[in-house]
């Protein structure tokens, strides 16, 4: 039996009890617990037929007063005597809380790291379906109730546990409480297995719910006996935030594909609740049988709990990149979509964030790779980079990412020519809706093109965009020379507009005067406007300096091109006379240039025979 003197708990036996009232150290106000005395109750020792008969209760007037006995029942049933036993530090809560923050520290420096990885959640031991029953990983039914997904969902989690388990486990005693706790974590995640098949799971909200369903069934059971404070908080009045969670997860969340495992919180509430109704608080019962029971039963799964997270690390330590690209293969394929559902329109409809932006871009480009025949994520990618654009144009990023993603995806496959439709419309709304971007127009300049090159047989239709779309670009960007230069070749191969098309690669050459392009497309316009003296120089600074890149390379195989024309344009005696003495200076000068360079020689002299064969033409 025990005993209850002011705020000390004593196990004694019944001989000591009566020697102890005879001796005068047992005050009127104790109260005593005993499983055949009592019931298994704590009752007022006054209570007692013997201790009233030593004390002489029923006879003396020295008696304790009748009033003061029913209050000090009332005490005792109204929460006093009931505030009395739990007031201590709630050890095993604040481990918990401990263990799970130590756990998040090394998963958040991973997650944090590579924010779009599924792997350091897999490794860590998180939930999964596959990796559960197929593999028979049944650890994880614990493991993942340690585990958080960011800092947000472990502050919450924690937040709850500290305040019901400050309370619970006071009342409950330490090892029943562990007990309540472990037990709803694992039925919550077992629970979850018929429900949650598609998507990793994390999170302590599974055991935290369980202490929910605890707190409610102790509201029921001792409702009579429980402090008017916390009577007010518990039971039935938990049921209309309980509904307001359970309304959230099912109807909310998913709205904003935010995914909520509905089954752990069920399961994990209705087991907390039965173990509530089953378990009596020490502070109300105390059967020794019992508390061995659960004793045993506590160590017991303090033990799996303990084996369970010794599994990850020793794979960690073991074979880590193995282990979890084997884990990842077996897990990720089905949750990659579940996992990024839930990223996408948290992401998408919350303000434009570059970092959050680039998490979910690296996650649509894994579920391409990973699902390389489903087109439904091209086109995914195709809608993020034109809502990306279309809230941060000046980010380099996403038009180079786009084009990437076009050249990986679309470029000579058998559709291109469909996808090629879908990302000039998609430049076309951003350029719309932002105006004018360097590095988005010439994506935009790239499609055109390809659109002409995949259908030349609408090349005047490509002719009139790629125009009308040079014209905007020097109107918005008159410093830049590239779009000058752009529209003077388009001219050039047009063979039309002669003299917009020189002054247009003047325009160009003025922004830029050692471009070798540049230089090159303005000795062509010179040639179309039959200016072939002007044209002969600007040739000779393409091909007469070093060549450094194969932009360069190309416009010097442009520039011979164009000499070539240049020496057989003309074969009239007056044209001769005119273009003669230019060439011949042209080709003395190059020849002292070139007297080491092979190659650049042989293609003079190949220009001069040409030239030579004119003349005597003429």
């Amino acid at each position: 039996m025990k005993i209850q003197i002011a705020n000390h708990i004593v196990d004694i036996d019944e001989p000591t009890l009566y020697d102890w009232i005879k001796l005068g150290r047992v005050p009127r106000d104790a109260f005593v617990w005993s499983e055949t005395l009592t019931d298994g109750q704590w009752k007022p020792i006054t209570e007692l037929p013997a201790v009233r008969k030593l004390w002489e209760l029923d006879s003396d007037s020295e008696g304790i007063d009748s009033d003061k006995l029913a209050a000090l029942k009332n005490e005792f049933k109204t929460g006093q005597g009931f505030l009395r036993y739990p007031k201590r530090l709630p050890v095993v809560t604040l481990i918990l809380i401990v263990l799970n923050v130590a756990i998040f520290h090394p998963l958040e420096l991973r997650l944090i790291a590579s924010s779009q990885d599924l792997s350091p959640l897999i490794q860590f031991g998180a939930y999964s379906y596959h990796l559960i029953v197929e593999d028979g990983e049944y650890w994880r039914l614990l493991t993942s109730t340690f585990l958080h997904a960011h800092a947000l969902h472990l502050l919450l989690n924690m937040g709850i546990l500290f305040l019901l388990g400050s309370l619970l486990e006071g009342l409950y005693g330490r090892s029943r409480f562990l007990f309540l706790y472990l037990i709803s974590a694992i039925v919550s995640s077992v629970a979850s297995l018929p429900f949650v098949q598609k998507a990793l799971g994390v999170g302590a909200s599974g055991a935290v719910f369980g202490l929910i369903g605890v707190a409610v069934a102790l509201g029921i059971r001792y409702k009579d006996r429980l402090p008017r404070r916390l009577g007010r908080i518990l039971g039935l009045r938990l049921l209309p935030f309980i509904a307001i969670d359970i309304f959230l997860g099912f109807f909310v969340f998913p709205h904003f594909n935010y995914n909520v495992n509905n089954a752990a919180h069920l399961g994990g509430l209705f087991t907390g609740f039965v173990g509530g109704l089953v378990l009596a608080p020490e502070v109300f019962s105390y059967r020794e049988r019992e508390r061995q029971i659960v004793t045993g039963l506590t160590v017991a799964l303090v033990g799996l709990a303990i084996a369970s997270g010794t599994i990850p690390v020793f794979q960690i330590l073991r074979n880590p990149g193995e282990t979890v690209r084997q884990q990842v293969d077996a897990a990720s394929p089905t949750d990659l979509t579940d996992y990024i559902k839930s990223h996408e329109n948290k992401i998408l409809n919350a303000p434009y964030d570059p970092d959050a932006y680039g998490i979910l871009e690296t996650l649509y480009i894994e579920a391409l790779k990973t699902f390389p025949e489903d087109s439904s994520w091209r086109q995914k990618l195709k809608q993020f980079y034109e809502k990306a654009l279309k809230a941060d144009p000046d980010n380099p990023v996403w038009n180079n990412n786009l084009f990437w993603v076009y050249q990986a995806t679309a470029f000579e496959r058998p559709d291109e020519k469909m996808e090629l439709t879908d990302y000039i419309e998609l430049c076309e709304r951003v350029a719309d809706k932002r105006g004018y971007n360097r590095t988005l127009y010439l994506n935009l300049e790239y499609f055109y093109t390809r659109g002409k090159g995949l259908a030349p047989q609408e090349g005047r239709f490509w002719d009139r965009k790629l125009e009308r779309f040079y014209w905007k670009a020097v109107k918005d960007d008159p410093e830049n020379g590239t779009w000058s230069n752009n529209l003077a070749w388009l001219y050039v191969e047009q063979r039309t507009n002669p003299q917009e098309t020189v002054e247009l690669a003047l325009n160009a050459v003025r922004q830029s005067p050692q471009e070798k392009n540049f230089l090159d497309t303005l000795g062509w316009a010179y040639f179309r406007n039959r200016q072939y003296l002007k044209s002969l120089r600007a040739f000779e600074q393409v091909v007469a300096n070093p060549i450094e890149t194969e932009e360069e390379l190309k416009a010097q195989d442009s520039g011979w091109k164009g000499i070539r024309e240049l020496v057989q344009a003309e074969k009239s005696s007056e044209a001769l006379r005119n273009f003669s003495p230019g060439f011949l200076r042209f080709y003395e000068r190059l020849s002292r240039l070139f007297s080491d360079d092979r190659a650049n020689k042989a293609r003079l002299d190949a220009v001069f025979s040409l030239f030579q064969q004119g003349a005597n033409e003429g």
